[in-house]
């Protein structure tokens, strides 16, 4: 039988599937535990319990957790942690950060929600896919690739990367790719001012 090599931008794509394979499953599990004659605010609390959720003084507030990858050295993971966190109060609690999701027709909190970190290749760690960056994603959507060098990063400093990644699933383009696109740099600058990071 002949072997197959698969290249970077096929296992990317297949890891991208897998991880929308699991945000699907997730969301159907959570369909198929309604039952068919079910009122709509019993339906609509059985999906918020399956994303996490808590009641406090009779409001229902949406607890949203990353999805991190145990294949993450534990550093990133711990880092990633409590960076989503500070990245969510900032969408969350400040307008200006709020408005950079609302102007590319998303909203923040669904966008962070829907966030998947995984480790990079090790492909990718002999290349230069994390030369000058700790973290990467496509734009559109798929997974956050994380660089070893992720947890080196302050709180603040990877509140703003998670961010502006999210930016890119909500669609926000990006220089080379492009042309009339923002640079690295420049969304960085624009989520730290209208973030208050």
């Amino acid at each position: 039988m002949k072997r197959t090599r698969h290249t970077g931008s096929t296992r990317r794509a297949l890891i991208t599937m897998l991880a929308i394979g699991h945000l699907l499953a997730a969301g159907a599990n959570a369909a198929d535990t309604v039952a068919s004659g079910a009122s709509p605010a019993v339906a609509a609390a059985v999906a918020t319990t399956a994303l996490g959720a808590t009641s406090v003084g009779g409001a229902t507030q949406a607890i949203c957790r990353p999805t991190i990858s145990s294949k993450l050295a534990d550093r990133n993971q711990r880092k990633i942690s409590d960076a989503f966190d500070l990245a969510l109060d900032q969408v969350r609690e400040v307008p200006g950060c709020r408005d950079l999701f609302a102007e590319l027709g998303s909203d923040g909190m669904n966008a962070l929600a829907r966030l998947v970190f995984i480790p990079i290749g090790r492909a990718e760690a002999r290349g230069n896919a994390c030369r000058g960056i700790s973290a990467y994603t496509i734009h559109g959507g798929g997974p956050i690739w994380i660089c070893r060098q992720f947890s080196k990063l302050s709180d603040e400093q990877a509140a703003m990367v998670i961010i502006h990644e999210a930016l890119h699933h909500a669609g926000l383009s990006e220089y080379p790719q492009d042309p009339d696109g923002m640079t690295s740099r420049a969304i960085n600058g624009m989520v730290m001012e209208q973030c208050g990071l």
